[in-house]
This record gives structure tokens, C-alpha cells and sequence, in this order.
């Protein structure tokens, strides 16, 4: 069985980039995380027996609030170690999007599909993010 939760085109400001004209400007990103989780149907309807994604959108939400980002690809490494912050996600994928950065294309980003055995085998290696 695969049991997914997503949240899908998550829309919000940061600062991120490494061009003069993106410095000290705040640009939308769009996010897009799809968590795994060994269950999704509770035995009753309580929020309390299933996974409450708001903290996934709120923890985001924080941690671009005041923090510069150079890279995408770091903002994303920090998504998905939000994700796996919680100990009934066993998978992630996160895509992120920088949608208004070329006048020719709908957007630039990355993606990024994770196994929690995999996210933790790169941190014992320190081959995951520094800090």
C-alpha cells in the first residue's frame, strides 16, 4: 500500500537567490511535498489519528520568514528535513519552483524523492545539509 498526503502549489514569498536582481528582494516559490505515511485511513474520524499537514505549511512558513536562501536546492534540503520531522512520514518528494525568474518559461526548480532510510543514511554520512 501506498499512502500519500500532499500539498499542492504552496504559494508564498522568500528572499533566494544569488543574482544581483534577485538580492534583498523577496520572489514567490511554489512548493509542492508529497508525504508518505504507512497509514492514512483512521479507525474514527479524529485529526488526532491522522498526519495534521499544517504543520508542514506553517513550519515552512517560519523558517523563510527572516532567512535568506541562495539556492533552491538548499531551501528544499530544509523542507524536507521539516517533513521528516514528523514520525509518520517514511517518504517525501519535494519540488520547488521559482515560477517568475525567466520571461520565457512557467518556472525553474528542482526536485527532490526521499526514503526515510535514505534521508537518515545521508546524515550519518554527513552527506546531508550542514547546519
Amino acid at each position: 500500500m501506498l499512502a500519500e498526503i500532499f500539498l499542492r502549489d504552496f504559494v508564498f514569498d522568500c528572499f533566494i537567490g544569488i543574482h544581483d536582481f534577485e538580492r534583498g528582494v523577496r520572489q514567490r516559490m511554489q512548493l509542492n511535498i508529497v508525504l508518505q505515511v504507512a497509514r492514512m485511513v483512521p479507525p474514527r474520524d479524529d485529526i488526532a489519528l491522522v498526519l495534521d499537514y499544517d504543520y508542514l505549511r506553517l513550519q515552512t512558513l517560519a523558517l523563510v520568514k527572516d532567512r535568506v536562501f541562495e539556492t533552491q536546492e538548499y531551501l528544499l534540503g530544509k523542507v524536507v528535513d521539516i517533513a521528516f520531522g514528523h514520525p509518520a512520514v517514511t517518504g517525501v518528494l519535494v519540488e520547488t519552483c521559482k515560477p517568475d525568474v525567466y520571461p520565457d518559461s512557467a518556472g525553474v526548480g528542482c526536485r527532490l524523492r526521499l526514503s526515510r532510510d535514505e534521508y537518515q543514511a545521508l546524515r550519518q554520512q554527513g552527506a546531508w545539509l550542514a547546519d
